[in-house]
């Protein structure tokens, strides 16, 4: 059985003469929600998403699938917003435990079924785009229990080629930075669908507030902070405008960056000054935070679209940890390793220089951190009177 997600119209889909089982179009996307984040989906109906709408049953779908192909617009390296809102929803298809692969932490699988992944991007990519994109779609293969069968670039949404046959997008001229060179108006962006209960709202908010703090201590003005959300497609991006400064906070969703992030983004390359500098404090519920720097790539070439400068950031790991161990003292043992690296990107930020690739690793060991995720999700399950393994 062939599935296949794009953001074509059904009507375009068929023009392509493709044979297909099972389609998600673009007509489906735009009408489905993107994922809330509350993970109702693993401990209340396991397997099924609780938005019952267009995507709510794609979990299903897939575990009858041999094969899911995915044609999509290239976006920064990685495919569209509408999409990405498709791919967030997949998360019931695997479980919240967690497997080892390679010394490093993925889901368990739910099902039996291994579908082939493929994957097609189409309009103009650079070079660096590409390799993001073929890193991606691997890494997607791999958590979700799928075999990759790669990525393929063409030049428009109704062509069907080979690798190679769309002619690469070079990154625009360097252009002269017309920012001030030291901030004056940074955006705080909040890009994760779970909004102020979020890890990563904690984690700008930590930021925030020792920003103003070293500020002070340094002697220098204090910048203006502008908050941004979005928690779901069609967020307002305006809030960027007149920013040289944008942190982007957000949670690897599916390898990725939530599809509320990837929309906001495609608004943002029209806003930002050229040269503007743009940092990211991403986390991820795996343990490793080498798993994040992937899409720190994606953010890289959305700066290459925009015009802005990518000033680097830093890489949570363990990001399970974050919020149960806020209340501790900020250099205490549980958060001192997240709260230096965000220290460090600070002193980068307030003096308009790169801050680099940061790696914050957890402070407890990897076998303890799995065990007390695993029995929280045990409990919520038994709360729920759901079955952590049910196959919908």
């Amino acid at each position: 059985m062939r599935t296949i997600v794009c953001d074509l119209t059904r009507a375009a889909l068929e023009e392509l003469g493709i044979d297909f089982d099972e389609a998600v179009c673009l007509e489906e996307l735009r009408a489905a929600h993107g994922c809330q984040g509350c993970f109702g989906c693993w401990v209340r109906t396991p397997g099924a998403c609780v938005i019952r709408d267009a995507l709510g049953d794609l979990p299903a779908l897939l575990a009858r699938s041999d094969e899911l192909w995915v044609f999509s617009e290239n976006s920064f390296g990685w495919v569209s917003a509408d999409v990405k809102r498709a791919l967030d929803r997949c998360i019931p298809f695997v479980r919240p435990e967690f497997r080892i692969v390679d010394g490093r932490m993925h889901h368990r699988l739910r099902h039996d079924r291994t579908p082939e992944l493929s994957v097609w991007l189409w309009s103009p990519s650079t070079e660096a785009e590409r390799a993001c994109a073929r890193h991606l779609a691997d890494a997607n293969a791999l958590n979700l229990g799928m075999r990759s069968a790669g990525v393929r670039f063409v030049t428009d949404p109704l062509g069907c080629g080979a690798e190679g046959d769309s002619p690469a997008a070079g990154a625009p001229a360097p252009s002269a930075a017309r920012v001030p060179a030291l901030p004056r108006r940074i955006a705080l962006v909040n890009g994760s669908p779970r909004g102020p209960r979020s890890a990563t709202a904690h984690l700008l908010a930590d930021l925030s507030e020792a920003l103003g703090v070293y500020a002070r201590l340094a002697g220098v003005a204090e910048p203006e902070l502008v908050e941004v959300a979005c928690r779901q497609a069609g967020a307002d991006a305006s809030g960027l405008a007149g920013c040289d400064t944008v942190v982007l906070g957000y949670p690897l969703y599916v390898d990725a960056l939530p599809s509320g992030l990837v929309g906001l983004l495609g608004d943002a390359a029209r806003l930002l000054a050229p040269g503007a500098r743009v940092y990211a404090l991403a986390n991820l519920g795996f343990y490793e935070a080498e798993q994040i720097l992937p899409s720190f790539s994606l953010v890289e070439g959305f700066c290459a679209a925009a015009g802005a400068h990518w000033a680097g950031g830093v890489a949570v790991g363990a990001g399970g940890m974050v919020l149960p161990v806020a209340t501790t003292p900020r250099m205490g043992m549980l958060r001192r390793s997240a709260s230096e690296a965000i220290d460090r990107m600070i002193a980068a930020i307030l003096s308009g220089a790169d801050a680099g690739t940061i790696l914050a690793r957890p402070a407890v060991p990897r076998w303890a951190y799995r065990l007390a995720a695993e029995a929280q999700w045990r409990r919520l399950a038994r709360e729920s009177g759901a079955d952590l393994g049910a196959t919908p």
